[in-house]
């Protein structure tokens, strides 16, 4: 018999007011690991195995300030046989009558809903060659060849519906494993929640070029996106975190955005900060995470798919949102 079932037979045997009183703080005191960082037992946290929900949510890297404390605010951990929908969305902000979204940076994928599927408490983002080449002004020399999947935050229905999670500052991480092979370019970001599709700045918890995977580039674009802060000095830096083939296991991105720093994490190791708190975005965002198959970087860089026939598969554990409270 679990702790939760012992206590709610304790609390039906008391008188119907007690019983009433308790009963709310038998909600708040089980449900609080749920809503917040493990402590001092924060480790049996980290070692839940992929694709189990955890008994309770880890802490961030950094410690909440005195007199405030960490809660999750935004949490996808992927059970059952698919993805909450009235969290995410598998298009991005300009799905306009149910066209979804294809290529951001003239890569050669469209997304299709159908390419995000979930099992074993895992989403898998699926890229693979489309059946016939489709028209598309978009995609690289004006032909998408490749169907993928993405999962944001944005907006459902474009042009009545709201944002499935805009927040402001917080601590973002997902656990994921990414194909480490050239063509195939995975990134985890964030851009502000505006309807007039005014993307003043964009913070890049993660991007990295499959051809490259022991590079992974943590970015902060401000002041209309022409400015720039880079953790990275170049290929094969990733600031004061380790440089390695990241592709080979399940690693966790995260970033702490506040308002007066944003710092990258791998694993929960800082990577590097940025202290400028007059350039930092200060209104809601939304986030994005998705592959994209020979964009400008990846050919910029030499890094395209040499068989055009190949599967990617970006498989993730978990979303979460951490705030201050």
């Amino acid at each position: 018999m679990d702790r939760t079932r012992r206590a709610r037979e304790a609390v039906s045997e008391l008188s119907p007011i007690t019983s009433v009183a308790l009963r709310a703080l038998l909600v708040a005191v089980l449900t609080f690991p749920l809503l917040s960082g493990c402590g001092n037992d924060s480790n049996r946290c980290d070692a839940d195995s992929i694709g189990a929900s955890p008994e309770c949510f880890p802490a961030p890297p950094e410690p909440a300030p005195s007199g405030k404390s960490w809660r999750v605010a935004f949490s996808e951990e992927f059970e059952g046989s698919d993805y909450d929908h009235g969290k995410l969305t598998p298009c991005f902000d300009w799905n306009y009558d149910g066209a979804c979204t294809s290529s951001f940076n003239n890569g050669k994928e469209t997304y299709r809903p159908e390419q995000v599927q979930v099992r074993g408490g895992i989403a898998i983002l699926t890229a693979e060659p489309l059946a016939a080449p489709e028209p598309n002004d978009a995609c690289f020399q004006g032909i998408c060849t490749y169907k993928a999947g993405l999962l944001s935050t944005a907006r459902p229905d474009v042009e009545s519906g709201q944002y499935l999670f805009p927040f402001t500052y917080g601590y973002v991480e997902s656990r994921m494993k990414f194909p480490g092979e050239s063509g195939f370019f995975t990134a985890f970001w964030m851009v502000p929640a505006d309807p007039s599709f005014n993307y003043r700045s964009e913070i890049d918890i993660m991007e990295v070029l499959g051809g490259q995977p022991e590079t992974i580039n943590m970015n902060y674009s401000y002041n209309g996106r022409t400015e720039s802060y880079s953790v990275n000095a170049g290929p094969e830096d990733n600031g004061a975190c380790g440089v390695r083939d990241y592709s080979d296991e399940w690693v966790r991105y995260g970033v702490d955005w506040q308002p007066d720093y944003i710092a990258w994490y791998i694993n929960g190791v800082e990577c590097g900060r940025f202290t400028d708190s007059g350039r930092i975005e200060n209104g809601p965002m939304q986030l994005i995470l998705h592959m994209m198959i020979d964009n400008d970087w990846e050919r910029e860089a030499d890094s395209i798919l040499t068989d055009q026939t190949r599967v990617g598969r970006l498989e993730v554990d978990y979303i979460r949102v951490y705030q201050q409270y």
